[in-house]
């Protein structure tokens, strides 16, 4: 499994657990209150890229957990938020954000968790670059900074249930496809305050 799939794999699952119907179902989403603005390339509400990890920290709140990866990177997850970043361990500064099975999250063309794939492409165009997977598609617009990884099945089958964004022209760098994930298992109760990440291992 390529880095970049357990990436979003990763964030989904710790990010929103197994609470898929949160973006779709009758039940209002979780973080409807807090959800934002995504501007590709930029931030996600408040939090940019290019942010040092110590405000944006003070900016979320509570840490829920980070995760050492290849190429000297850092991911930091805030699941009650649904939101993760990717960050720099040389220069503490953030290269990517995630927002996760939450559709009060939206980019400025309104796409967010649980949009076809259809409504994305209408929006943005054609992907620049389409990373196909057994279980999700990531529909790439690198010049743009901003990827959707869709589901293949489950509630969310033909939708977004991950929205990234990074620094321009840099999703490969970032997310690179020979690289693995050093640890990738995250206990999945994200309503826990006590969830923990799995260390060591691919299990």
């Amino acid at each position: 499994m390529s880095y970049g799939c357990r990436a979003a794999r990763l964030m989904r699952r710790v990010i929103g657990g197994g609470v898929i119907l949160l973006t779709i179902a009758v039940v209002p989403p979780l973080a409807t209150a807090q959800g934002a603005i995504i501007v590709p390339g930029e931030s996600i509400g408040s939090v940019r890229l290019g942010q040092d990890i110590a405000a944006a920290i003070q900016d979320l709140g509570l840490l829920h957990s980070q995760d050492d990866l290849p190429r000297n990177l850092t991911a930091y997850y805030w699941p009650l938020k649904r939101i993760g970043a990717i960050v720099s361990q040389t220069t503490h500064r953030i290269l990517a954000l995630g927002a996760s099975l939450d559709d009060s999250y939206r980019t400025d063309k309104d796409i967010a968790a649980g949009t076809e794939a259809l409504t994305v492409r209408v929006a943005y165009g054609p992907e620049e670059i389409l990373e196909d997977r057994a279980g999700d598609q990531t529909l790439i617009y690198d010049k743009r900074g901003v990827a959707f990884v869709v589901d293949k099945s489950g509630a969310l089958r033909g939708r977004v249930s991950v929205i990234f964004i990074f620094v321009l022209g840099r999703y490969h760098e970032i997310f690179p496809a020979q690289l693995k994930w050093q640890q990738r298992r995250c206990f999945e109760t994200v309503q826990s305050a006590q969830s923990t990440c799995v260390r060591g291992g691919e299990g």
